[in-house]
């Protein structure tokens, strides 16, 4: 797999880079003077030595989750081509979040001028053939003819959906995707832990606000839900206030 840049906006900010960035909110905030004064007496509070150690592994948690990111963008670009399209015996229009047809990632497959596709799971379409039941013995010929052409028919689209399924299977394995994939679960779960463990550490000065206002805009950066609830946001609008208002600060300073 080629080096692929990591997304800079989403990674942790180095230690150097928070020092600056506090300067600079002390800077931009009324109580600066208050915080110079304490610091000329000697008696400045020392930030919480752990907050920090947390807050110097978000760099490394992130750029570790998005490099997982994009091994799954990259697996999923060189074996396009390779991925089958699901066979129309065992497609139904209009599929839905739990049955709709997906890519070797996992995404949504839309056709070319198509609404997305409900592909047919082995279980559905054994279920259906296991419904099968001896016709009475007044049937007609006509009814025997059709229960005979349903059975085929039903068998027929087993057969097609259970090579369907194994096929997409093996190329999800062969591919690396399985793996990748669980990699990339791995990584935002760590992720995710330390910013639980940030959030959940006692700050003593600015630059405890600072971590974790970078804990909170650099997870909300590397999740990107596509269409998060409103409320999701605004911890992650404040956090990015503060890290504006902090950079603004230290530019000017």
């Amino acid at each position: 797999m080629p080096n692929i840049a990591v997304r800079a906006a989403a990674e942790g900010m180095p230690a150097i880079n928070r020092r600056r960035m506090l300067l600079g909110l002390a800077a931009a905030s009324t109580a600066a003077a208050a915080i110079t004064v304490a610091s000329a007496a000697g008696c400045a509070p020392v930030e919480n030595p752990e907050l920090v150690r947390l807050g110097n592994r978000l760099s490394d948690a992130s750029a570790e989750y998005l490099a997982a990111l994009e091994e799954i963008e990259w697996i999923a670009a060189e074996w396009k081509h390779r991925w089958p399209l699901a066979p129309n015996e065992i497609t139904w229009p209009r599929g839905d979040f739990t049955n709709g047809e997906r890519d070797i990632a996992g995404r949504f497959l839309r056709r070319p001028g198509e609404e997305l596709r409900c592909v047919r799971d082995v279980r559905n379409l054994a279920a259906i053939v296991a419904t099968d039941r001896p016709l009475r013995h007044n049937a007609s010929d006509a009814m025997r003819a059709r229960h005979a052409n349903w059975l085929a028919t039903a068998k027929r689209e087993l057969k097609i959906g259970k090579a369907y399924h194994a096929e997409t299977a093996r190329l999800r394995d062969v591919s690396g995707m399985d793996l990748a994939k669980a990699r990339a679960a791995a990584a935002k779960k760590s992720l995710s832990d330390l910013v639980t463990a940030i959030m959940e550490q006692p700050g003593t000065t600015m630059e405890g606000m600072l971590i974790k206002a970078q804990a909170i805009s650099t997870y909300e950066k590397s999740i990107a839900r596509k269409y998060p609830f409103e409320a999701e946001l605004w911890a992650a609008q404040l956090a990015a206030s503060v890290l504006r208002l902090a950079s603004e600060g230290a530019a000017s300073a």
